[in-house]
């Protein structure tokens, strides 16, 4: 049996390993002069590859992905890297390889290709396919390729200088599949503010809420970090993507950390107890200096002004202390995301062993499907996950 992946990344790699065996030829065809380039840029070089907290509520198609989660858990995955000379260790839930390089976890998944004999054809980018009977024909620029069973592993639209530029999802609908809406997952957010460039390198500790109009959308808790197009943040980015479902979106934030320790009523007595401050001193022990700058400005008031002077002004700076509003513009894009909202509309597909409902033989897996997960590991695990359960699976549907 000859069998073509499409895709030299996370899943199309470890599919690539499940499926060889001594009596069937499996061949990699990958646009890129190498394999796994956008592997080893996960987790900011680091290789964020699971999360202690797995479950199908981190995805959004939750029961899709539950099958695959069943079957190949984080621990199956901590596993599987030390049966092949890797160990694991993790972070704030985050797993990663002990080395906390990419590269290592590229190395030993390379090495388990060359062992098993699997074929690798870079620079090889699939711009048609055609089905003969029971066969697949894949042309590239410079080559014909034919095979019985033929896997989609391309991934999506998001970092599109490692290879995944969407072109990808034009091949699936020739071959009669459905694409969803397609946008950027997993990035920054651009805001409306004149403060921006002083904020710039300013981080929050707290939760930030997420509106379409008046409507609460969704709400994280994490780390925000103020840059000068706007704000960033594993929060922000599990957000993002609303930005593309959504019109009239704004971000409510708090300025204080940890803003759920406080109350409100604790701050009007802290205003009150230190009457003879001026407001910059007694902001000061409250917030970051730059913030102080920022709801001074917004509210007209002079630095040195007495705080027993303002009390009209004390509902308004304790407002933006606990909830400050800020308008969103964009996201920073496909350039900048992690990972793909929408893709191939998983009503056509498998959730237990992968194969297109549409052409028999064909199966789609990882990112280039309708799947996208939280920030924090969870879109790299189904990327495996959904390759290992094809591999289980692909010998008993044949």
């Amino acid at each position: 049996m000859d069998i073509i992946i499409i895709g030299g990344g996370a899943s199309g790699i470890f599919a690539a390993i499940n499926l060889k065996k001594n009596n069937n030829r499996v061949l990699i065809l990958e646009k890129n002069p190498r394999i796994g380039k956008k592997l080893l840029a996960t987790g900011n070089g680091r290789c964020n590859y699971s999360n202690m907290n797995l479950s199908p509520s981190n995805y959004n198609n939750p029961d899709f992905v539950r099958n695959s989660l069943e079957n190949f858990s984080n621990e199956d995955l901590i596993n599987f890297f030390k049966l092949i000379g890797l160990n694991s260790t993790y972070e704030n839930n985050r797993l990663y390889p002990v080395t906390l390089k990419a590269n290592s976890v590229l190395a030993v998944l390379m090495a388990q290709l060359k062992r098993k004999k699997v074929e690798i054809e870079t620079d090889s980018e699939v711009i048609n396919i055609k089905r003969q009977g029971n066969k697949f024909k894949l042309f590239t620029k410079d080559k014909v390729f034919s095979c019985d069973k033929l896997i989609f592993a391309c991934g999506g639209s998001s970092m599109p200088g490692s290879g995944s530029d969407g072109r990808s999802y034009k091949l699936l609908e020739n071959l009669g599949h459905t694409i969803t809406k397609i946008y950027p997952a997993l990035t920054q957010i651009k805001l409306k503010s004149s403060y921006l460039k002083h904020l710039s390198g300013t981080k929050v500790v707290g939760e930030v809420k997420i509106y379409a109009g008046q409507k609460l959308i969704d709400k994280r808790y994490g780390d925000l970090l103020f840059t000068e197009y706007g704000i960033s943040g594993p929060p922000i980015l599990d957000l993002s993507k609303y930005l593309s479902l959504y019109n009239d979106i704004n971000l409510k934030m708090p300025l204080i950390n940890h803003s759920e320790n406080f109350n409100r009523d604790e701050i009007y007595s802290f205003f009150y107890m230190h009457g003879d401050y001026s407001i910059e001193d007694l902001l000061v022990g409250l917030v970051d200096k730059k913030f102080i700058h920022y709801i001074l400005g917004i509210l007209e008031i002079d630095r040195n002004e007495p705080v027993g002077n303002l009390e009209k002004y004390y509902r308004p700076i304790i407002n933006m202390l606990f909830e400050s509003e800020f308008a969103a513009i964009s996201t920073t894009g496909f350039k900048n995301s992690q990972v793909t909202g929408g893709g191939v509309t998983t009503d056509e597909v498998s959730n237990i062993t992968f194969e297109s409902k549409i052409q028999k033989g064909l199966y789609i897996i990882g990112e280039v499907l309708d799947i996208d997960g939280d920030c924090g590991g969870y879109n790299l695990h189904f990327a495996f996950a959904s390759a290992y359960n094809l591999g289980i699976n692909f010998y008993n549907t044949k």
